[in-house]
């Protein structure tokens, strides 16, 4: 997986699409709540701020839904403490990888991170070309993090 920035927020996001022929049903956008607010880490940092810096999960209005799709949205990673990035990418992937499984089944679905499409099997979930995880993101964080370190002013 190839990292780069994204110069809008100067982060890393994570962007997800499902599309099928029928909407989103109030039930299930009410499933799909459920899972998302299952995260009190979020919560506190939104809060507290403490913690990671955590965006909250993010589904573009219906308004700006095209075509099939029926959930679309892009979240922003954590990138306040090493490793940061990925802790952030796994949760939101557990996440996705629920919504994919519980509510969404038969949509098709496209997620990424930046510009690096992440692959699916129904035994591990999504995941990056290199592993049945997020294999290269945790390299790329491993890399990255002592520069971030000593790049921050204080």
């Amino acid at each position: 997986m190839t990292l780069r920035q994204n110069p809008r927020t100067m982060g890393f996001s994570i962007y997800y699409t499902a599309k099928r022929a029928t909407p989103l049903t109030p039930d299930e956008a009410q499933r799909i709540d459920t899972i998302v607010q299952s995260s009190a880490e979020i919560e506190g940092y939104a809060h507290k701020g403490k913690g990671l810096n955590w965006e909250s999960f993010t589904l573009y209005e219906a308004s700006r839904l095209t075509g099939e799709d029926v959930l679309s949205g892009a979240t922003a990673l954590p990138d306040n403490k090493p490793f940061a990035m990925h802790k952030g990418a796994r949760h939101w992937v557990d996440c996705l990888n629920r919504i994919r499984r519980e509510v969404l089944a038969d949509a098709t679905w496209s997620v990424q991170i930046e510009d690096d499409a992440l692959l699916w099997d129904d035994k591990h979930g999504w995941h990056d070309k290199a592993s049945d995880g997020l294999a290269s993101l945790w390299l790329g964080c491993l890399l990255s993090s002592p520069f971030r370190l000593f790049s921050r002013s204080a």
